[in-house]
């Protein structure tokens, strides 16, 4: 298909950028009514856990990367998801055979990790969103949730997209009847428009309206200790799984210190720990000695380099990463420089383990306004619609968190009580030299996602471009073992790709299947100037004022 051109949204007040326009449409609402870019994204972010439901919701878990314009302090909200504090690193029966979902793991009987009421981690959205709000926002919860709760009462409009999702993944619903009663109305999704004379059907969730109400006036409080935390536990009790009222109580979301990784004079900031913002650290560390803008953006040489990172990080990611590790080693000068004389080496390494991309599952918005305050988030319900099963009586689409642990037991990343499982998720706030400008970047699409975290920035810091051209320039992808990159780079670049040891697939990106991570990001520049701007590919939308 050919590649659309990327709009930018531009304003002085106020930029969000969501991967649903109604989504971006709440976030903009908070800003007119006196919020600020944190107030813009946990609206949000409610709302896009009602549009978009196959890809986060209050049932999932996110990080929130925030630069105060009032400090110029970079920290991040954790609200990952966290195993049961029944998990052991067995609990899995491992069968022979490869799993078919978003990672290279043995094969797990009845995928029982990736889909059904085992796969639940404990959800921490609601507990992120709450206290962003609490610590950095300016409006209340009641206030913020307002069109998400709108959204869910009385329904939305399906576009295409949401017809596509639902359709692709309905013979999985289909096994779940609370599931499959909201979106597989008579056993068909809902429709989109059909021409003038026939207008879209429209998904309308009154029990997620009335369990948003109930978080609105009881809090955070409401879900991990109030009645919709007795339902979540009744329903895991009565269909076997392990998430419990106690579960819900000890949960914990966190403000930390941002990972914040120097670049070129820039300042990344990125979650740390079992995210995806250490290894996306350590890319950037292995490429500082590369002089990118002398090679070209997008060159033969620029592209070997920045797989080989890529690949490089990856290495350590799957061997090393994991909740508790010492993931500050593999940021380390040392380590580093061992990494940096492997990229010098000339070759591309060997691929790593193979496996599929899985489908295009997660959000990211971001948010920035006049006051400098700029947000990026990502949350996910891990796979599209997630564990695939609903809690009766409430509307929640529950995560398989549990499905980002390796079921082996024995590994860095095993399940474990209480354990966080290693995550793809890499939202990112980069301030350039100066304190100007400020990027709010990030992407949903697995484990492409951090290389599309990464090229994008690379783009505006190596390349110049502006957030538009960066986010639609053509990428590159590694994380599937081969090397899969966009046709708009030419036949002869691509060659060269290959005689440099690359093994490289030719492809054209589409709506479906996505070939790389679906991007959405915000600028602000010191002279006022608001920019957003997201993936023209798909149905999302930046606005402003």
């Amino acid at each position: 298909m050919r590649y659309p051109p990327v709009h930018e949204a531009t304003g002085t007040r106020g930029v969000v950028a969501a991967k649903h326009g109604l989504a971006a449409e709440a976030g903009l609402e908070m800003l007119r009514r006196g919020g600020n870019a944190v107030d813009a994204a946990v609206a949000a972010a409610f709302a896009s856990g009602v549009v978009e439901p196959w890809m986060s919701g209050i049932g999932g878990g996110g990080y929130m990367v925030i630069r105060r314009g009032d400090t110029g302090e970079a920290v991040v909200v954790d609200y990952s998801l966290r195993a049961p504090l029944a998990a052991r690193e067995d609990m899995f029966e491992i069968v022979p055979g490869r799993s078919s979902g978003l990672f290279p793991w043995p094969l797990v009987r009845d995928d029982a990790n990736h889909q059904g009421w085992l796969s639940v981690a404990v959800p921490g959205t609601v507990a992120g969103l709450a206290l962003a709000l609490e610590r950095f926002g300016r409006l209340d919860l009641a206030t913020v949730m307002e069109p998400a709760i709108r959204l869910a009462a009385e329904g939305f409009p399906v576009t295409w997209y949401a017809t596509l999702r639902i359709a692709v993944e309905a013979p999985l619903l289909a096994r779940y009847p609370e599931t499959a009663r909201i979106f597989l109305p008579g056993g068909l999704p809902a429709r989109p428009a059909a021409g003038e004379d026939l207008p879209p059907e429209r998904i309308v969730q009154p029990d997620l309206a009335e369990t948003l109400r109930r978080i609105a006036r009881g809090g955070a409080d409401e879900f991990y200790r109030g009645e919709t935390a007795r339902r979540i536990a009744a329903a895991m009790k009565a269909a076997g799984g392990l998430i419990t009222e106690e579960d819900l109580a000890r949960y914990r979301a966190e403000v930390v210190p941002a990972l914040v990784t120097p670049y070129r004079g820039w300042q990344v900031a990125t979650p740390p720990g079992p995210a995806g913002g250490v290894s996306l650290a350590q890319m950037l560390r292995i490429l500082e000695g590369t002089d990118l803008t002398a090679l070209g953006h997008n060159s033969v040489l620029y592209l070997h380099r920045v797989a080989t990172a890529m690949r490089l990080a990856f290495e350590d990611r799957y061997a090393r990463l994991a909740d508790g590790a010492d993931w500050e080693a593999l940021l380390s000068g040392d380590h580093v420089a061992t990494l940096q004389a492997r990229l010098e080496a000339g070759r591309a390494p060997a691929a790593g383990a193979p496996g599929e991309p899985g489908g295009t599952s997660t959000t990211h918005l971001a948010a920035a306004d006049a006051q400098g305050n700029v947000v990026s988030c990502t949350q996910t319900l891990l796979s599209l619609f997630g564990s695939r099963v609903t809690v009766p009586g409430t509307g929640i689409l529950l995560n398989n968190g549990m499905f980002w642990f390796d079921p082996e037991p024995g590994k860095p990343n095993s399940p474990g009580p209480g354990k966080r499982p290693l995550s793809n998720m890499a939202p990112l706030v980069a301030v350039g030299p100066g304190g100007w400008p400020r990027v709010g970047l990030g992407s949903s699409g697995g484990r492409r996602i951090l290389g599309a975290n990464l090229q994008i920035l690379l783009a505006i810091v190596d390349g110049g471009l502006g957030l538009g051209a960066a986010i639609g320039a053509p990428r590159i992808d590694i994380s599937t073992g081969r090397l899969l990159a966009d046709r708009r780079l030419g036949d002869r670049t691509l060659a060269a790709l290959a005689a440099l040891g690359h093994d490289v697939v030719p492809v054209s990106e589409a709506p479906y299947p996505q070939h790389f991570a679906s991007p959405a990001g915000v600028m602000a520049t010191e002279a006022g100037l608001l920019v957003g701007a997201v993936d023209p590919i798909m149905p999302a939308e930046a606005l402003a004022f």
